[in-house]
């Protein structure tokens, strides 16, 4: 049915930003260009330089210096190839996987992504100059490819969505953690890494991002991440498990997301696609 596969499907857009915000990163002062191109599908295009080794040795952050370290480290990288794979077990029993690359700069995240989730086709995502666009997401769009979505929208799920991308506010949820704890040292594709716990509390979370003060009785008290570190302070590997109530007395979901992030500061090129191709309304609206 085309409803439930929607929700899922739009549900990426949770995912992604959920590993936006794993990252914690902030803008570069630099920024790349982003532009609105004519190839058909939006283009991203990564050099075949790979990404450096991490340089020098691990040194322990505490958690004042954690985010801080990995945002000023980011803000130099400016960009990254990512791998992302979610499974929900409970109420709403799914799974998902995506790759793609992803920019920072002073205006938040642009990004480009491709994935697969159970029972589905090919999903497309866009995210550029706050602009979502979707393809393959199960619905009539008369004739369009994408789906156009604003996620500047204050008053939409995806205006909070928007929010969440926006390097100040990330800054502000997540730059004093409840507990943060180093876990050990451990390798990540060939790159030797510490292991980081961070825990922060959901309410402060939630205000900080701006959010309705009601979304934090929808969401599990605490939210932890795991996330692994280079001697460079560049993420290499994240993980999230969230347990989320069952709403009017129903079943809790468990949300498992993990991901994996390379080829730093390698050239991106990522383009809207053509008007002809968009659809501004979900159908029905």
């Amino acid at each position: 049915m085309a409803r439930p596969t929607l929700a899922r499907r739009l549900g990426a857009a949770t995912l992604l930003t959920t590993l936006a915000l794993s990252t914690a990163a902030c803008g570069s002062d630099s920024g790349s260009e982003a532009s609105s191109g004519t190839d058909a599908s939006g283009t991203s295009e990564s050099s075949d330089e790979e990404s450096p080794e991490a340089s020098g040795d691990l040194e322990e952050l505490d958690a004042a210096e954690f985010y801080p370290s990995v945002m000023e480290a980011l803000q130099d990288a400016e960009t990254f190839a990512f791998t992302m794979s979610s499974s929900t077990e409970g109420s709403d029993a799914g799974s998902m996987d995506m790759q793609g690359v992803m920019r920072y700069d002073d205006d938040g995240v642009d990004l480009q992504a491709t994935g697969t989730g159970q029972g589905a086709d090919e999903l497309e995502m866009i995210m550029l100059d706050k602009v979502l666009y979707m393809s393959g997401v199960g619905m009539d769009l008369g004739g369009k490819k994408w789906l156009k979505i604003d996620m500047s929208d204050p008053d939409s799920l995806f205006g909070m969505l928007g929010k969440s991308t926006d390097p100040e506010l990330m800054f502000k949820a997540m730059e004093e953690p409840k507990e943060f704890e180093l876990l050990g040292t451990e390798e990540v594709d060939g790159v030797d890494t510490n292991h980081y716990k961070v825990v922060m509390d959901t309410a402060a979370y939630v205000k900080a991002m701006e959010m309705p003060a009601e979304l934090a009785s929808s969401m599990p008290e605490d939210i932890a991440v795991e996330m692994w570190v280079d001697a460079d302070n560049l993420p290499r590997q994240f993980r999230q498990e969230l347990e989320v109530p069952g709403i009017a007395g129903g079943e809790a979901s468990t949300s498992s997301t993990e991901g994996t992030y390379t080829d730093y500061g390698t050239d991106v090129t990522i383009e809207a696609p053509p008007a002809s191709e968009v659809a501004d309304k979900m159908p029905g609206m």
